[in-house]
């Protein structure tokens, strides 16, 4: 007698955050599969309303009815209620995507809750979708109309590009000028849009969809990443050296000053603004600015570190996100051959990544500290390492303005010199730059510098790996160039024999 089936009980959490309870068994030879919706009043035959429990109940009932020889598959369900219409249940485009994104969030849908950094992406990749399939039920949208959806967003592009070019100053609802799709925004409009039909498939809503198919394909150039020459990284965190502001020697300046510059000296050195300066003293702003230019104190720019940015970001490669968060708590320096820094990474096993940092920029962190403290800005376990003038957490926009003013007076101090300038330069720039030194001054281990910078794996490693093998492969003209010219030498060295 063959063995008794015991069947298989599965658990999916659906979108909208309920449950199925998918069990399978064979019957007369065959598998059969069947679903229990946790939601309620589901019309697809299974009533609906089930609990895991009584899910699991039911498959020993259905597989007590298979061996008894008296189970039979259930009715469709129209057959459930004889003479009334079937519920519509199939939600809306609209309504289904603002869930799917809320699942991700949340964690449902996925392995683990994403970032808000992913959240805003998505929101920006749905918003086109959302629109234009708006009160559209799910099971509607064809191949047709996924075609005049990618048609759309061309059409878009196009009629902003040419509104662009005749004059229009368009502005969306914050004020912000609008600018045309590119091919890799809209690359990432349709892949956003074919991953809630990708999951409306697997709530069984729908059997399949058109949105991945070869015509709703769309070819984004790849973005061009490049990486600073050795010498032109060091123009940059020299450009980046003359750029910031010096503090004073206040007490010297005090020495030869009045009992006015002295007060506006002492609300300065407390971080206070200039406008701030006049309420309190009761002065104008102009005769706060005139102590303070006295004074030599530059209030308002303030010190930031615009080296100590460039140069942490340049010789450890942590991202710019990171630097952002980093706290001086997490920064060790009392051992200066095996200084580094403590960094919350969440692509990491343990959750925390570890980031040696050289004797040089342990050095330069040190300096920095200082004149932290000349400022008169926070510095203790839980303070940032790089604040903003206000001692607060700086933004990510503000770290990549001063990379790029550093590479821009970099770039003149080059040509100066008769140099080609830099290339365009981020924060990213100087994390690749630091993967291709320390590629190179590591003898190209590769893990090592995963590790360091906190690859997940090594496809970007790898890449500048592959471009740093292009650049030492430039040796092989001039290489060319020598054989043949000993080769010419060689024939012109040989005597006539006639």
């Amino acid at each position: 007698m063959p063995p008794l089936s015991k069947g298989s009980f599965d658990v999916k959490t659906l979108t909208d955050g309920t449950r199925a309870f998918h069990i399978r068994v064979r019957a007369a030879g065959e598998r059969v599969p069947l679903t229990l919706h946790e939601r309620p009043g589901c019309v697809c035959g299974c009533g609906g309303g089930w609990t895991e429990p009584g899910a699991r109940t039911e498959m020993g009932n259905v597989l007590a009815r298979i061996r008894a020889g008296v189970w039979e598959r259930p009715s469709p369900p129209d057959a459930l209620v004889v003479g009334e219409e079937p519920e519509e249940v199939m939600p809306a485009y609209d309504e289904y995507a603002l869930s799917w994104l809320k699942a991700k969030v949340n964690g449902i849908n996925g392995e683990k809750p994403i970032s808000p950094n992913t959240k805003n992406a998505y929101r920006w990749s749905l918003a086109r979708p959302i629109r234009f399939f708006a009160g559209v039920p799910l099971d509607e949208i064809d191949k047709n109309l996924n075609l005049k959806f990618k048609a759309h967003l061309f059409e878009e592009a196009r009629e902003i590009d040419e509104a662009i070019k005749a004059g229009a100053d368009l502005r969306d609802q914050r004020g912000c000028p609008i600018k045309p799709l590119g091919l890799t925004s809209i690359q990432m409009i349709l892949r956003a849009h074919a991953a809630v039909l990708d999951e409306a498939v697997e709530d069984e809503y729908i059997d399949h969809h058109h949105a991945r198919a070869k015509r709703m394909k769309v070819a984004a150039p790849k973005p061009k990443r490049t990486f600073l020459e050795m010498d032109e990284l060091a123009v940059l965190l020299e450009a980046a050296s003359e750029q910031d502001v010096s503090t004073p020697d206040l007490a010297v300046a005090l020495s030869a000053a009045g009992d006015t510059a002295e007060r506006v000296a002492a609300l300065a050195v407390q971080g206070e603004r200039p406008s701030q300066i006049a309420s309190s003293l009761g002065l104008s702003k102009s005769a706060v600015s005139y102590h303070l230019r006295r004074l030599g104190v530059e209030l308002g720019r303030g010190y930031v570190g615009h080296r100590a940015i460039c140069e942490i970001l340049g010789r450890s490669g942590v991202r710019v996100s990171e630097l952002c968060a980093l706290k001086i708590g997490a920064v060790r320096l009392h051992d200066r051959t095996g200084a580094r820094f403590r960094i919350a990474d969440a692509k990491t096993e343990t959750g925390i990544r570890t980031v040696e940092v050289s004797p040089c920029l342990a050095e330069v962190i040190v300096m920095h500290l200082d004149r932290l403290k000349q400022a008169g800005a926070p510095t203790g376990p839980d303070a940032y390492l790089v604040p903003n003038v206000r001692g607060g957490r700086i933004s990510r926009q503000r770290i990549r303005e001063i990379v790029v003013a550093a590479s821009r007076l970099a770039s003149e101090r080059s040509e100066d010199r008769g140099l080609p300038p830099l290339p365009s330069t981020t924060p990213h720039t100087l994390r690749r730059t630091y993967i291709s030194i320390a590629l190179i001054a590591n003898e190209f281990d590769v893990k090592w510098v995963m590790d360091q910078v906190g690859h997940a794996d090594s496809k970007m490693t790898l890449d500048v790996y592959a471009q740093l093998q292009q650049r030492h492969k430039r040796e092989s003209g001039a290489k060319f160039d020598l054989l043949l010219g000993e080769a010419q030498a060689q024939f012109a060295a040989t005597p006539a024999t006639a």
